[in-house]
């Protein structure tokens, strides 16, 4: 064989792809990735996009809670244990009460209540309105009622002020309890 024809023979070289190996043996994988792998399904965000949402993955669109229910549960949480609830108790009521705003249902707690005095031991200092007593002075209240959902005309959101009873007394004004987001 002459030069000529080795050179041929070496530029021609030898079939190679990804189906056919170039040596014998096991070859993993000789084939370039046809292009890049990503995902390319929905609306991409802009990594450096000046005000992305922090709550598009929460609610309403899934389960989780969205920045204000979390104020508003943390808000919650602490009130309930400044007035006598253990962790466990008020974790479970503010849970249930971020499933009663979502719902929309206008039944309150009489921890959320002015009205109510004392922690630990519960009285309620509106019981004529509310219908647990015939004339003025603190009820006491049962733990299981005060955490109850319920419907009570002597209730008054704690972020309005109190109205007197008589010309006697002067109207109260009181700071939030919960967090400002809690708009029910």
């Amino acid at each position: 064989m002459n030069w000529l024809a080795r050179l041929k023979k070496v530029e021609a070289g030898t079939e190679a792809d990804a189906t056919k190996p170039t040596k014998g043996g096991f070859v993993g994988f000789v084939a370039p990735i046809p292009a890049p792998v990503q995902k390319t399904e929905g609306a991409a965000e802009a990594s450096n996009d000046p005000a992305p949402d922090p709550d598009h993955l929460c609610w309403p669109n899934t389960q989780a809670m969205n920045t204000t229910e979390i104020d508003t549960f943390t808000g919650r949480l602490a009130a309930f244990t400044d007035r006598g609830l253990t962790i466990a108790d008020a974790e479970a009521l503010a849970d249930r009460l971020v499933v009663r705003d979502r719902e929309r249902d206008d039944r309150r707690t009489c921890l959320e209540c002015p009205h109510l005095r004392g922690a630990g031991w519960w009285r309620c200092g509106n019981g004529v309105a509310a219908g647990l007593a015939n004339r003025a002075g603190d009820v006491p209240l049962p733990a299981d009622l005060v955490q109850r959902l319920q419907r009570c005309d002597g209730w008054q959101d704690r972020r309005q002020p109190i109205k007197p009873t008589d010309d006697t007394e002067q109207p109260t004004q009181h700071e939030p309890a919960f967090s400002k987001h809690d708009d029910d």
